[in-house]
């Protein structure tokens, strides 16, 4: 039995991958519990751009690539920020 592989290594010292755009959007959106239309209106831009944008289909401009990351960074507090901006 000692000659059997770890099937749970320990993954801790394991160099990550950052999160690309799409990844970054998926794990907002789930944290937001934000439907992608729902999520699309939030930033302002059309679901099928956000859905591309989700799919490797398309990549965000410069500005598009901010705004991901500002919101990756606090969900929470940039979704009452942008509800709010739409409400002024």
């Amino acid at each position: 039995m000692d000659d059997i592989e770890d099937d749970n290594p320990d993954w801790s010292d394991f160099p990550a991958e950052p999160l690309d755009y799409a990844a970054k959007l998926k794990a907002t959106r789930a944290r937001l519990t934000a439907s992608q239309a729902d999520f699309a209106a939030l930033l302002q831009i059309p679901t099928a751009t956000l859905r591309n944008w989700e799919q490797h289909r398309t990549k965000p401009d410069a500005l598009g690539l901010t705004m991901i990351d500002l919101v990756y960074d606090d969900p929470e507090g940039m979704a009452e920020r942008l509800r709010g901006k739409r409400g002024a």
